[in-house]
């Protein structure tokens, strides 16, 4: 059959080129052309397969180095992005928490704020610009800033803490170059109540002063907002009153100290004159030796005169060297290193430890100081932590002003609040332990929860702390003025009257005043401080300005606005409520008049005493 099929093809092509024989042509031949045609196809086809290895080979290697990236994602990049995370965490600004009071009352806050700025080599018309802006920002200097932006600088500050209305009318003038920036911000609602209790921030949002600095950590932290001990409607009236005052008196400052007893919270700090903490860089003193800045109470120490008579008292009962039927000699002056110790407006007779407290006698204090000794007197202020920056959470607490040498005549005019100096806040500090039974307990800014027990430190027997109230509560009734003793609180109290030491002398005429406050007398429940710095005698006062015609007055009004506010209950004081002495006290007798308190320096004498 194959044969067969051969001889059969061949035969046709014979017959074929019989019938068809072939044209001739110029060209190539058929089988010439056909054989180019296949070679020509043969070529693209070498040229695609060529071209296609190229692209597979292209596309493993590219398939191979995503999968080395892949696997090197999945191993390194947890700890990168770990790092990055970190990274990010400590460039992103930390909003600082806020400050409240003890029920909520925002104290400080933090905010965006909107700033504008420009780039100059985007802006066109300098000038042009300046004036456009002046018309939003009407405090701009129009010329400073066409200079500034003529230069080659890229950012020009033009103007911060923006209101959002303020921020949309620029935005709305269209200018080339001009752009915002979103910046947190501190703000203070209650602007200068409590000013320098909250203190104020610099512009890295770092605390400068008051809470802002002492509770740094916690706030810069951005966590749960810091709640002080204070109660802004006591701390509000405190100041209102304060102010006033201040005002009649014409004094050049004045501070004031409101402790509950027991838990040492601060319900309430005043300190005149004050500031807004929204533009404490403007604060300005109404005298050249004032700060505003200045916290009276806290940074300020001075001689605070004879309300350190309880305190001596104290201290001397609870040696046992005192007792109050003790009799000094009044009569003279105490002569003592060449210098003399007198009363103003004195009995000129002997006085019991008692009377010594309501006559406030510096003589008989002296003498009896001399009894007490110097060891058990400054051992005594030493437990009441006056030899120390009170132990307030304020870093900007001052610590005293004392003697170099403590000899015998430093111990009897400390006996009286002369010749070192202290806060006020530390004086509350003290008389906080007197109220409190015998036991001190540090001040505070931290609010104290209901029924939560604070530890206090014994530095008297409450035997010794209710004789003390006592004469200090007989003290208040009997005052010349009465007008500390507010009706169903039972006040007790004693005032001080010193001369300012400038440049380590006496100034005369020039005083500074104070009035502790205890109170309820029976069941003592705060403790009250009120001084004022160089205050004026008015006609109010008949002529007077010592502490009893001025701090004093202002201390009674305070307590009244915060009857209510401290929602304490009024009541018959119960004499017996202390101890048997207390009952003794209040027994009938001729009422005492307190003299006004004047302050008294040491005059120069020819002999000491040997007393």
């Amino acid at each position: 059959m194959k044969i067969l099929r051969r001889l059969s093809r061949r035969v046709r092509v014979k017959d074929d080129r019989r019938a068809t024989p072939p044209a001739p042509v110029e060209t190539a031949p058929a089988q010439a052309m056909r054989r180019v045609r296949i070679e020509n196809r043969s070529n693209l086809a070498e040229r695609r397969r060529s071209r296609l290895s190229v692209i597979g080979l292209v596309l493993s290697v590219g398939f191979v180095i995503s999968a080395g990236r892949a696997v090197e994602i999945a191993v390194f990049n947890g700890e990168a992005d770990a790092r990055n995370v970190a990274s990010a965490a400590e460039l992103a600004p930390v909003r600082r928490a806020s400050i409240l009071d003890r029920d909520g009352e925002i104290l400080a806050a933090t905010l965006d704020f909107h700033s504008v700025y420009a780039d100059p080599l985007y802006v066109w018309d300098a000038e042009e610009v300046a004036q456009q802006l002046a018309t939003v920002l009407p405090d701009l200097d129009v010329e400073r800033l066409t200079r500034r932006l003529s230069s080659n600088s890229r950012y020009v500050p033009i103007a911060d803490g923006l209101s959002p209305r303020v921020r949309q009318a620029i935005h709305l003038l269209g200018l080339p170059g001009v752009n915002f920036r979103v910046e947190p911000g501190r703000i203070y609602p209650k602007q200068r109540v409590a000013a320098h209790l909250v203190g104020y921030v610099d512009g890295q949002m770092e605390g400068v002063a008051g809470a802002e600095r002492a509770f740094e950590a916690e706030l810069a932290e951005g966590g749960r907002p810091v709640s002080l001990s204070i109660d802004l409607t006591a701390q509000y009236r405190v100041e209102s009153i304060l102010r006033e005052r201040m005002a009649a008196h014409q004094a050049a400052a004045a501070s004031a100290v409101l402790m509950r007893v027991g838990t040492g919270e601060i319900i309430a700090m005043a300190s005149l004159p004050d500031y807004d903490p929204n533009r404490f860089a403007e604060a300005t003193a109404p005298s050249s030796d004032v700060d505003p800045l200045f916290n009276q109470a806290v940074q300020g120490v001075y001689e605070l005169g004879s309300v350190f008579k309880p305190l001596s008292l104290a201290a001397g009962l609870e040696a046992g060297s005192v007792h109050m039927d003790d009799v000094y000699d009044a009569t003279t002056p105490v002569r003592i290193g060449g210098h003399a110790i007198h009363d103003y407006r004195g009995e000129n007779r002997p006085l019991t430890a008692r009377e010594m407290v309501l006559y406030s006698s510096n003589i008989a204090s002296a003498r009896m100081a001399d009894t007490i000794g110097a060891d058990d007197l400054t051992g005594f202020y030493a437990d009441l932590r006056l030899f120390e920056a009170p132990p307030v959470e304020l870093l900007e607490a001052a610590g005293p002003s004392l003697p170099r040498r403590w000899g015998r005549i430093q111990t009897m005019t400390a006996s009286y609040g002369h010749g070192f100096q202290v806060s006020p806040l530390a004086l509350a500090a003290a008389y906080s332990a007197l109220a409190n039974g015998g036991v001190y307990t540090p001040p505070t800014l931290r609010p104290v929860a209901p029924g939560e027990t604070v530890a206090g430190v014994p530095v008297m027997s409450s035997s010794v702390a209710a004789q003390v109230l006592g004469v200090m509560r007989e003290f208040v009734a009997r005052s010349q003025t009465g007008s500390a003793d507010v009706e169903g609180l039972a006040v007790a109290g004693k005032t001080g009257t010193a001369e300012r030491v400038v440049g380590g002398q006496y100034v005369e005429g020039s005083t500074f005043n104070t009035f502790v406050a205890v109170f309820p007398f029976d069941d003592p429940q705060y403790v009250l401080t009120v001084s004022m710095d160089r205050p004026q005698p008015t006609a109010e006062t008949h002529g007077f300005s010592t502490a009893g015609w001025t701090a004093m007055p202002a201390a009674g009004e305070i307590i009244r606005a915060l009857a209510g506010v401290l929602d304490i209950d009024r009541h018959d004081a119960d004499p017996e409520a202390q101890v048997s002495v207390v009952a003794e006290l209040f027994a009938p007798r001729p009422r005492i008049v307190a003299p006004s308190e004047e302050p008294v320096a040491l005059e120069d004498a020819a002999f000491e005493d040997p007393q």
